[in-house]
């Protein structure tokens, strides 16, 4: 099995469960989602407003190279609560599988946890002390909404998609 089959056997397993949650446990899980989106906006906006975007154009993303793992079965979950479209990753190649000609796949909302909450040196190094706080006290916030959602189902998705199928 390939990693687009993996892929493929996930994304279909995580969805059937989504659509087979109770009226309940789905509202809850919606509602959980929409709270990681925000939060992970907010954390994009405070890397955003520094102009971070610059920096990581200019290295290529070094730090993306390598993602393959990143996303997870609660950024599955994002995607499904805003009954949004799911991108189709690139595999095959040495790249991080949701990068395209313009950069990821994905909107800021929607990225991994690992995309959202890391920051080189480079970046980092251009922050006042304060921002680097506020920074990684939403990065805390964003790891307890995963782990309010792991709570719902009795279960550990803080590991890679295709590293549990």
């Amino acid at each position: 099995m390939n990693d687009r089959d993996i892929w493929l056997r996930a994304v279909t397993a995580v969805a059937a469960e989504y659509r087979a949650l109770s009226p309940a446990l789905r509202s809850r899980v919606d509602e959980i989602a929409d709270s990681i989106r925000r939060a992970k906006g907010e954390l994009h906006r405070l890397a955003e407003e520094m102009r971070c975007e610059e920096i990581c154009s200019s290295c290529g993303g070094e730090c993306c190279v390598r993602g393959k793992y990143h996303v997870m079965v609660i950024d599955i979950l994002v995607f499904l609560a805003a009954d949004k479209p799911l991108f189709e990753p690139a595999f095959g190649r040495e790249a991080c599988p949701y990068l395209d000609g313009s950069g990821c796949m994905m909107a800021p909302p929607y990225r991994p946890f690992n995309c959202v909450t890391f920051n080189c040196e480079r970046v980092e190094g251009r922050w006042e002390p304060e921002r680097v706080s506020e920074f990684y006290r939403r990065e805390r916030e964003l790891r307890d909404l995963y782990g309010a959602q792991e709570r719902l189902f009795g279960n550990r998705f803080m590991h890679g998609l295709l590293m549990g199928f």
